[in-house]
């Protein structure tokens, strides 16, 4: 460029497009500070290349003089360590955010169902019942009251299995259920993950015709950071960043997007198996199969508590109901047993029709649809409903007199069982005594809240890092105002100081234009 006015002109009117630009920058990044998803961004100022001067202007030869400045790039403030760490802590965080929905769930159902109000409550009633008839065993309403206590029992049963396979169903669906499971948390949270992979690879595409096109549009890079920030809520997230911007996904050792293609979509799958009800495959764009179950590597994310609550390790929704079904188990063989057990050489005996006793031979609960007894399928013999008769009330030899009405030695049993300790509920199956229905109860009540309290502090100390990391990125990515005023004043002087020199230079010209004349 020659010593000029003109090119004093050329390079005042570009130092006022520079400005002009940073102050758009400033302005666009005032109008985004409580953008929690922006980067703050900045303008980054080069020098043009200098030219030689005029030999006239220095004894000494040419001299180099500059020509002026040039925007060459619009950065944004972002650190990849940072980005990494957040997500690392979000992926964890997503976990216990994830399974706190469960422990809510079987809180709420113990506070509701298992607590003192509630199953306690109910086998409270179900012993007054018992003692009662134990005062009057000829006595029809006592009678009558026994078997609807013992119905409630089952009953509360019953809700709490049913309520508990609920929420296993709408996190996993029920094996063999196709229609429970295309429903489920797991299937439609997988799907939601595929489609934020699918977004990823577009936003992908475009960065890469962005940077095809000589440079990277800051707003793409901020959406692929944001959605990035979502996928890693959901699994832990291995990404490596491209050249143009663009980033590769990887679960394990397998590249599920590759820049602007989605190799790899997540499957979830239905199985057979009570204990692991679902497999994640990983499967390529022809169906292909690459992957059977992905859970070995899913150390943590929201996709990994959907798996652990709808498993049968730690606290989850069928190691309760497991518990419960203990309960029942043992309540109701116990119950059947005084009904109508002979082991010990003395018979069982009700009163009839005719006031007379004789053997009883109808149980009190049975097992609907057959198999063990469950929380789910207790149910009271139908045939006490309609006969509460039928009850035992009496126990004796077999030569008993039938006349002996008033004995109450069968419903001292009944009486005694709540406070007697059931091998079916012993601590360790199959070892020591067991456990009294009250002492079970208890201890389950204890074990699963002292199994929520650690999963709620592990939440809130999770929560706690995770703001931590978010404030330490943001105060790296987010507006400044304090900043942001300082650039304002800096590039408004800036543009001010390069109008004058255009006019300056501008007047000059007219003056010479005028001299000319």
């Amino acid at each position: 460029m020659a010593t000029s006015l003109f090119g004093i002109l050329n390079m005042s009117q570009r130092s006022i497009a520079n400005n002009q630009a940073a102050l758009n920058i400033v302005s666009n990044n005032i109008s985004n500070m409580n953008n929690s998803t922006y980067s703050k961004q900045s303008v980054v100022l080069s020098s043009l290349p200098c030219y030689n001067s005029f030999r006239y202007c220095s004894s000494n030869g040419s001299l180099q003089i500059g020509s002026g400045a040039e925007i060459t790039a619009i950065t944004r403030n972002r650190a990849q360590w940072l980005d990494n760490y957040y997500r690392d802590q979000n992926t964890s965080f997503g976990y216990y955010n994830q399974i706190g929905g469960m422990t809510n769930n079987i809180e709420n159902m113990l506070n509701n169902e298992l607590s003192s109000t509630g199953l306690q409550q109910k086998l409270s009633d179900f012993f007054s019942a018992s003692q009662s008839l134990t005062a009057d065993p000829t006595n029809n309403a006592y009678r009558i009251a026994f078997v609807e206590a013992a119905q409630d029992v089952a009953n509360m049963l019953n809700g709490m299995s049913s309520s508990l396979k609920n929420m296993r169903e709408q996190a996993v669906g029920t094996i063999g259920d196709p229609d429970s499971f295309a429903q489920s948390q797991i299937k439609m949270h997988t799907d939601d993950l595929n489609k934020k992979l699918a977004q990823l690879a577009e936003l992908n595409g475009k960065l890469a015709q962005s940077q095809a096109g000589g440079s990277c549009n800051n707003d793409l890079l901020d959406q692929r950071d944001a959605l990035l920030d979502e996928i890693s809520q959901a699994i832990p997230l291995t990404t490596t960043t491209n050249t143009n911007g663009t980033v590769n996904v990887y679960i394990g050792n397998q590249t599920v997007v590759k820049g602007g293609e989605v190799k790899l979509t997540l499957n979830a799958v239905q199985t057979d198996d009570e204990d692991n009800p679902v497999e994640i495959q990983l499967v390529d764009e022809d169906g292909k199969v690459k992957v059977d179950d992905i859970t070995k590597d899913l150390s943590s994310g929201s996709l990994k508590a959907i798996l652990d609550s709808g498993g049968v390790n730690g606290l989850t929704y069928k190691s309760v109901l497991n518990e419960i079904d203990k309960i029942a188990k043992a309540f109701a063989e116990e119950m059947n047993r005084i009904q109508t057990g002979t082991a010990d050489g003395t018979i069982p005996y009700c009163i009839d029709e005719n006031g007379q006793l004789v053997q009883a031979t109808e149980p009190i609960f049975i097992a609907e649809g057959g198999g063990d007894f469950t929380a789910g399928n207790i149910k009271i013999n139908p045939n006490l409903l309609q006969n509460p008769r039928l009850i035992a009330t009496a126990r004796g030899p077999a030569d008993m007199d039938p006349n002996a009405v008033g004995n109450t030695s069968n419903l001292e049993r009944f009486n005694a069982l709540e406070k007697q300790k059931l091998p079916g509920l012993a601590i360790v199956e199959g070892v020591g005594n067991g456990q009294t229905l009250s002492e079970f109860i208890t201890g389950l009540v204890a074990d699963v809240g002292s199994d929520i309290q650690t999963i709620n502090d592990s939440y809130t100390a999770q929560n706690t890092i995770l703001q931590q990391a978010e404030s330490q990125r943001g105060a790296y990515t987010g507006v400044d105002l304090n900043e942001e005023l300082s650039d304002l004043i800096k590039f408004q002087r800036s543009y001010e100081a390069s109008a004058r020199v255009f006019n300056v230079a501008s007047q000059l010209m007219e003056i010479l234009t005028q001299l000319g004349q």
